[in-house]
């Protein structure tokens, strides 16, 4: 199973029976690709698909994410006919309209991001020994912040929001100290991101999203309603929320990226209104790196909302749901 990405405007994407034709912009096939080795489509460019096509994606439960080919945010996101079974969306309803039980998820979220951001920073400090004060010190206002998660059953959700902003508020300055003077973030930025490592964040947790969309659908869950996350217009809370715990993964996984020179600055480029924007060799080398790497977070995402579906069945989640996750 693969990702069909689609990077280059004018593209014509097709189907035909149990096939997928690629034609350029003038109309020359390129490719043929049978729709069973399928796993998602994105689309990053100005490409031609019609309604025949999309039908038969969803058929084959292929979903297509549609990205704004110059910011890399997230436009559209189609997936298909939704699992038959309402009763687990009904099961997830009862339970996220309690207060008690939507607390004590958004808790278990909450912990697995704060746990997994003060991992990252302990990883990054095994290679940077000269960065040990202000990693450490990150560290420890975050293993704080995972006591008092742990050890305080009754914390409401505007407080649980607020550590998680905490988290976040020591976590970044921290973070981006690993990386070099010429490209380092002064904060983070996104709406649009202006520099190249911002940029790269933004668009890992765009494709994250889109994973953990598709991954509620398949469990039978609505992924507009969430617990972390409020119920907005255009935003699938649930989906939000699963994201959270891997955020850390990503920032180390992008770290990475830049530390091996994988990802250079002369990969990106400033548009008039200051966003930042990764050119076609740094795509190109970001698609290959996020194709292998993102299949763990797939296996991830596949699994949660399973998961998730079960607890919420019994009306009664677990603050440890997930603490497995790292050793998953």
């Amino acid at each position: 199973m693969t990702t069909l990405y689609l990077d280059r405007s004018g593209t014509l994407l097709e189907a035909s029976g149990e096939v997928l034709g690629l034609r350029d912009a003038a109309g020359r096939l390129e490719r043929r690709i049978p729709i069973k080795f399928l796993e998602r489509v994105i689309i990053r460019a100005r490409c031609h698909l019609d309604s025949s096509t999309l039908a038969c994606l969803s058929a084959h439960e292929v979903p297509v994410l549609i990205l704004d080919g110059r910011a890399g945010r997230r436009l559209s996101h189609w997936v298909g006919a939704p699992h038959n079974d309402a009763r687990r969306r009904w099961g997830q309803l009862l339970t996220l309209a309690t207060p008690s039980s939507a607390a004590t998820l958004a808790r278990a979220f909450v912990h697995a991001k704060i746990r997994r951001q003060r991992r990252t920073l302990i990883s990054i400090g095994a290679a940077r020994p000269d960065l040990r004060k202000p990693l450490w010190d990150a560290c420890q206002t975050l293993q704080a912040i995972e006591q008092r998660l742990r050890n305080d059953p009754a914390l409401p959700l505007d407080t649980l929001r607020g550590c998680e902003g905490a988290g976040a508020a020591a976590y970044f300055p921290a973070f981006f100290q690993a990386f070099p003077p010429r490209i380092r973030p002064a904060a983070r930025n996104r709406r649009p991101p202006r520099d190249p490592v911002n940029a790269t964040l933004s668009l890992g947790y765009t494709l994250l999203y889109g994973l953990a969309v598709n991954a509620c659908w398949s469990a039978g869950l609505d992924p507009a309603i969430g617990a972390l996350h409020a119920p907005a217009h255009g935003r699938a809370a649930l989906a939000c929320d699963l994201v959270e715990p891997l955020r850390g993964q990503v920032d180390e996984w992008i770290w990475q990226l830049f530390r091996r020179e994988l990802l250079r600055p002369e990969h990106f480029g400033l548009e008039g209104s200051g966003a930042c924007l990764l050119g076609k060799a740094g795509r190109a080398v970001f698609w290959r790196e996020w194709e292998w790497r993102s299949r763990r977070w797939q296996k991830l995402l596949d699994r949660y909302p399973q998961r998730l579906a079960r607890e919420f069945s019994q009306r009664s989640p677990t603050f440890d749901l997930f603490d497995d996750w790292e050793s998953s």
